[in-house]
């Protein structure tokens, strides 16, 4: 297809973020024929701590648009630890534990993932800057300016910024998205890590999710091939003041010296604050964390990160090709194949974290999970789709 003009713009796209999500949109727009830029704060490859853990439905994605698999994931070092097991607790006492048969647990080092789709992104054509940062988005013109004082005007702007976005900001101060609407459901994640040599080799060698450490949120440990990361992550709302001491409590239950463990970092999570507004006039669109588009139960994002890309790209090339309008394309697509998803995680997140649940020590959820445990499994990594996933077939 014919590149539009470069007379008035520097960039037919400008790429605001460089993770996952940035680096699939400007994999995508560049193999379409478009002229794109990605700008990132960071200078890559940076740390970005994350448990990592790769879906079924994230590799159906990469094997797609990368032609990457589980194969050659783990010969070129991208994916550094996969397991069979999982186990969900109250607390630290077991309410389920599993070996699965079917598609394991794959867990990446972000630093080395995000790099990796970076670097495909860069081998693709698309030109990245890093280490500047964006100040100022103007909606209207498309024009983005840099902290070190360069400008860019062009054609469309994805946001694929995170939760902290300054695309997002944008929607806020112009009341495309309404504050109060976007901190509703915002949630908190705090993390940490321990190495592995501080610890036993046996222990930790499973992904761990544990309720009861506070209301509408969770405990988790994922463990990597040279550390494990622990962390919390709930509603605001619901929890305010109380995470350091969620993540304390859930660092002391499991036995662990507190002087091995790393600072502790935070970082906000899109829990359920899907229904905002994405795109703007067409030409701006959001995706991922800046979106608002995260799992609303488990917070996963590295996959609708990537999902959203591959949305907002399509819904350019339409646009491009006179079809269809990108805010009705793009927005079809999202409540196609996720908005309607989110329905269901959401009737499942209510489930799991009502007060009845809480009081009696999440024993009903123990036998939930007795009755559901690989359906839970399939939907959970992707292999079968929530739509199919009813509480009605549980009862």
């Amino acid at each position: 297809m014919n590149k539009i003009s470069q007379q008035s713009v520097d960039y037919d796209v400008s790429i605001v973020g460089g993770g996952p999500g940035g680096s699939t949109a400007g994999y995508l727009l560049k193999r379409l024929g478009l002229n794109v830029q990605i700008i990132d704060k960071d200078i890559f490859p940076r740390q970005k701590l994350c448990g990592g853990i790769l879906t079924f439905k994230t590799f159906k994605l990469l094997k797609r648009v990368f032609g990457e698999t589980v194969e050659s994931l783990l010969d070129k070092h991208i994916i550094n630890f996969s397991t069979n097991r999982f186990e969900i607790n109250y607390k630290v006492k077991r309410i389920m534990s599993n070996n699965i048969s079917q598609f394991p647990f794959y867990l990446v080092d972000r630093k080395v993932y995000d790099n990796f789709l970076l670097d495909k992104a860069k081998e693709a054509g698309v030109d990245v800057i890093e280490g500047d940062k964006v100040e100022k988005v103007n909606l209207n013109t498309c024009e983005i300016s840099l902290s070190k004082g360069d400008k860019f005007k062009s054609n469309f702007i994805i946001g694929a910024d995170g939760a902290n976005s300054i695309v997002k900001q944008e929607f806020i101060r112009n009341r495309i998205i309404r504050k109060e609407q976007w901190n509703y459901n915002l949630a908190t994640g705090l993390e940490c890590f321990i190495d592995r040599k501080d610890i036993d080799k046996n222990l930790f060698n499973y992904p761990m999710i544990s309720f009861g450490f506070l209301k509408y949120g969770y405990n988790w440990l994922f463990p990597n091939k040279d550390k494990v990361i622990l962390g919390v992550g709930g509603l605001i709302r619901k929890n305010k003041g109380y995470f350091k001491k969620a993540l304390h409590n859930f660092i002391s239950a499991l036995g662990i010296n507190p002087e091995v463990v790393s600072e502790i970092s935070g970082h906000p999570i899109p829990y359920g604050n899907f229904k905002v507004t994405p795109i703007y006039k067409n030409k701006v669109i959001l995706i991922g964390d800046a979106a608002g588009i995260a799992d609303p139960f488990w917070g996963e994002g590295i996959y609708y990160s990537q999902k959203t890309a591959e949305f907002a790209s399509y819904a350019i090339l339409k646009n491009l090709q006179n079809i269809k309008k990108t805010t009705t394309f793009y927005l079809h697509l999202l409540t196609k194949y996720l908005y309607s998803e989110f329905k269901y995680t959401l009737k499942l997140r209510w489930v799991i974290f009502n007060q009845v649940n809480a009081l009696l020590k999440y024993y009903p959820t123990h036998l939930l999970l007795k009755m559901m445990r690989e359906k839970l499994i399939e939907v959970t990594q992707g292999i079968r789709s929530y739509r199919w996933f009813r509480l009605k077939d549980f009862f």
